[in-house]
């Protein structure tokens, strides 16, 4: 029996009532209540990447099915107008980092093919090649599971290898034939230069073979140069050393050879050029959260007052339904084509580093141009939904950017030998950048809790994961006269610092962290900087603490920021701060 676990307005999803899953694997509700929720974003995303086509009214809404498969019997498929069958086994579909979300774009790529007409055979080796390359552009942490380069160039005939450019093969079972489209394809993207929305737009009406997409475009060098550069690059065949791991071996092997590069990049705060590290960092302009999805992202945010305002952010994120992303992406270098955002969430820390990171998703530009006219604005907003916003209260968010001439860091890409490694990345680099702004609706009259009065903000003082480092930790207040502002940290943290703070106070907080129920409480200063000392932070460390504040309630009548820094050698490298409103 078909369950309807519920509708868009493009979408009805089903699953069998059969996929009650089992240790370890999901349920069927759950397996369509992420297809859910990213089904509206994907099919925003096709309809981009394919010139904006659409299905025609009577193909509406789309039917995705969720049904149980033995091991081996394929994944999916679709009737070309508006059906998608996802064939569940939960051996195979774990690998799939985003759920079902990729396979369903691979499908729902085939039915926009037909719409758009311009020469794409989802039933041949041209047009399943197109159904896996959109996979890779919308979910590039996915697309080692859609290439298949390597079955056409490593199979011992990469010095003459079977030329499915010029020509196609009238079938989609065919890896080597795919394999080849695929890398031409990305080959067109990112070698030639061309965006997808053009690649896919000047299709293959006459002869479905790619070699007449080149010809489209202007690239007189077809199969020949392109063949003739993978074997200059690869001279023994081997597009991935033997010992590289799966999930890094993609069809998007290009640029080869030295090409110019863009300086794409996203401000650390308002006063930042794309040339700046100069705190405050963690308060990016360009990392923009919203409850509610914008209409028309691009002309909201470009706008000069939208650039130039730092509160651009909704003051929360909602737990109880999708909230929306939106990134700025710039460029001070060359054009840029083929470019790729990327927004992770952590939770509150004063260092938040690669391991901290949890995906929410990435979107795609064609192109950005030079000096930001305009700035680019991701459309549509990169979806956060219920079922994945965590449980905690208040988020750091990191946004990476960058494309095939200057690829954007990655959690994988950062995991360096050496925090000062990772350190002098970020220092020498603007394509990276933070948003800790967090706000805070309080009733200052009304405090009840664990801290006597006081209003306890919760946070993590972070360490390196490479080996025990000195930090210097320090706050930054602006708050009214009669106002209290204290750290609440683990004893050993406390103790730690150089010099101690003058009057700590000792409190026992087993809920904080039961494992260092030892707490310590030392006072601040509510009107300026204060630099609390420097202490060596061990491997790892991740110290549950608290800033605490109390405003006079007859004072709390606007807004209050503060900050609590942590510097390393002299450069900040992180804060967070919070802004405290009255309560609604």
């Amino acid at each position: 029996m078909m369950i309807t676990q519920g509708q868009t307005t493009h979408f009805v999803v089903k699953y069998d009532a059969s996929l009650t899953g089992g240790p370890g694997q999901q349920t069927g509700a759950q397996l369509a209540q992420t297809v859910l929720d990213y089904c509206e974003y994907d099919f925003a995303r096709l309809s981009a990447l394919f010139g904006g086509v659409l299905p025609e009214p009577q193909h509406l809404p789309f039917t995705i099915s969720i049904i149980p498969a033995p091991l081996g019997q394929g994944l999916a498929s679709n009737d070309t107008v508006s059906n998608i069958t996802c064939l569940y086994n939960p051996d195979e579909i774990t690998l799939y980092g985003s759920g079902l979300n990729p396979l369903i774009v691979a499908e729902e790529a085939e039915i926009f093919m037909v719409i758009q007409n311009k020469g794409w055979d989802p039933g041949w080796s041209d047009g399943e090649a197109l159904s896996r390359v959109s996979v890779q552009v919308l979910y590039p942490q996915s697309s080692w599971l859609f290439s298949t380069g390597t079955k056409w160039f490593n199979e011992g005939t990469y010095t003459d290898p079977v030329d499915w450019v010029d020509d196609v093969e009238q079938t989609d079972q065919d890896e080597v034939a795919t394999g080849c489209g695929s890398l031409f394809f990305n080959y067109l993207a990112y070698q030639l230069n061309h965006t997808w929305p053009t690649i896919i737009g000047a299709g293959a009406q006459s002869t479905h073979a790619l070699a007449e997409t080149a010809s489209v475009l202007g690239d007189a060098g077809g199969y020949p140069a392109f063949l003739e550069l993978l074997q200059a690059n690869f001279p023994t065949g081997d597009l991935y050393p033997a010992t590289t791991p799966y999930d890094l071996q993609t069809d998007d092997l290009f640029p080869l050879g030295q090409l110019p590069a863009p300086a794409l990049y996203m401000r650390h705060n308002t006063a930042d050029d794309g040339t700046s590290h100069l705190p405050p960092l963690g308060q990016s302009p360009d990392i923009i959260v919203r409850n509610n999805q914008v209409a028309d992202p691009q002309a909201t945010f470009s706008s000069a007052a939208s650039i130039a305002s730092a509160t651009e952010s909704d003051r929360f994120v909602l737990g109880d339904q999708t909230n929306y992303l939106y990134l700025r992406a710039w460029n001070r270098g060359e054009q840029a084509q083929n470019v790729f955002a990327t927004v992770y969430w952590s939770p509150p820390a004063t260092l938040v580093t690669p391991p901290m990171w949890n995906l929410i998703g990435t979107t795609y530009y064609p192109e950005i141009p030079v000096d930001g006219e305009p700035v680019q604005v991701s459309v549509p907003g990169i979806p956060w939904p219920e079922s994945q916003v965590p449980s905690t209260g208040h988020y750091c968010f990191v946004a990476a950017v960058g494309n095939n001439y200057q690829p954007a860091p990655t959690p994988a890409s950062l995991s360096f030998a050496t925090f000062d490694a990772y350190v002098d990345y970020i220092l020498a680099n603007n394509n990276i950048t933070w948003r800790n702004f967090n706000v805070v609706e309080i009733d200052f009259g009304r405090i009840k809790g664990p801290f006597g009065g006081l209003f306890g903000l919760p946070f993590q003082i972070s360490g390196a994961w490479d080996h025990e480092h000195t930090f210097h930790l320090g706050t930054v207040a602006d708050l009214p006269e009669g106002s209290v502002l204290a750290l609440q940290v683990p004893r050993w943290l406390g103790r730690g610092l150089d010099p101690v703070p003058d009057r700590l106070e000792v409190f026992e907080d087993l809920e904080t962290d039961p494992t260092h129920p030892q707490r310590v409480r030392a006072h601040l200063p509510v009107k300026e900087s204060h630099r609390l000392g420097q202490i060596k932070l061990p491997t790892g460390t991740a110290a549950a603490s608290h800033l605490l504040v109390h405003i006079p309630p007859e004072r709390h009548d606007r807004p209050f920021d503060i900050a609590i820094r942590q510097l390393y050698k002299g450069h900040e490298v992180g804060r967070i701060t919070w802004r405290l409103v009255p309560k609604s």
